[in-house]
């Protein structure tokens, strides 16, 4: 998704992301959260303080690093998928970024999988839904 909103060669046709974030700010907030047991208020100077130290070491705050603005610039077609007990990047992620893609698009979410196991759990469903999107799209 990063990469979507980017000047990008012709050959790049379309994108399929599985289980995508929205923001990493707001990933890292979450998993302060889910990993840690912090609770939301105690995230939000946590989250402040390794975007200034994500700065000095990597050259940009987290809140830069957001798929959403990608997304918003993208102009080529877009399937998501995401695993419906994610409990790593939150399900209800997928919703965000789907609400802000602006071109032809498909959604699925594959309600008993866990984090990155759409595919394990659903190969045969994985495999016909991302074949059908490239059919759909001539890719």
């Amino acid at each position: 998704m990063m990469v979507s909103g980017m000047e990008l060669p012709s050959q790049v046709k379309a994108f399929i992301e599985d289980c995508g974030y929205s923001t990493l700010k707001e990933e890292i907030r979450y998993q302060a959260g889910n990993l840690v047991n912090l609770n939301k208020f105690a995230s939000i100077p946590l989250g402040e303080i390794i975007s200034r130290i994500n700065k000095v070491k990597n050259g940009f705050f987290l809140e830069q690093a957001s798929s959403i603005k990608q997304l918003k610039k993208n102009t080529r077609s877009f399937l998501f998928i995401h695993s419906g007990k994610d409990h790593f990047v939150p399900t209800e992620i997928v919703y965000q970024n789907y609400a802000v893609t602006d071109v032809p698009k498909e959604i699925w979410v594959a309600s008993l999988a866990g984090h990155a196991l759409s595919y394990p759990m659903y190969k045969n469903k994985y495999r016909k839904r991302v074949k059908a999107f490239f059919d759909k799209y001539r890719l």
